[in-house]
């Protein structure tokens, strides 16, 4: 994906865009680049050749990334509890990796699990 196309999609269309606004061209690019490289890997239908990713999965997808906090963070790496001074939280085990503006553009990712009947304890009355 093209840095400049995520850029401009950014700028025309998404108004919430502060934390990509203030990042500096670097910051940008790493950001586009793992996005990139967090939906081609969830969404394998998809392929940077072939089938590349609309420009504004991607975009929201950037912006998701530079906005996540600490406390998103720690969800990311397994925490489901953290205390301080006396102050609890605890966090629900939601999917928190694709931004729900990605899922509302392509959709929740869903696996699909199939065996011929030849390989079930069905198949062995077949013979």
């Amino acid at each position: 994906m093209i840095l400049d196309d995520v850029k401009a999609y950014i700028d025309e269309f998404i108004l919430h865009s502060a934390a990509f606004d203030a990042a500096d061209e670097t910051l940008k690019r790493k950001a586009v680049n793992n996005a990139e490289s967090v939906l081609y890997s969830t969404y394998t239908r998809y392929n940077p050749d072939k089938n590349p990713l609309p420009v504004e999965a991607v975009a929201y997808q950037t912006i998701y990334l530079l906005e996540k906090d600490d406390s998103d963070r720690r969800i990311d790496n397994g925490a489901t509890y953290v205390g301080f001074n006396g102050v609890a939280l605890t966090y629900t085990q939601k999917q928190r990796t694709i931004s729900p503006d990605v899922i509302r553009i392509l959709g929740r990712r869903t696996g699909r699990y199939s065996v011929s009947v030849s390989e079930t304890n069905r198949g062995m009355y077949d013979r």
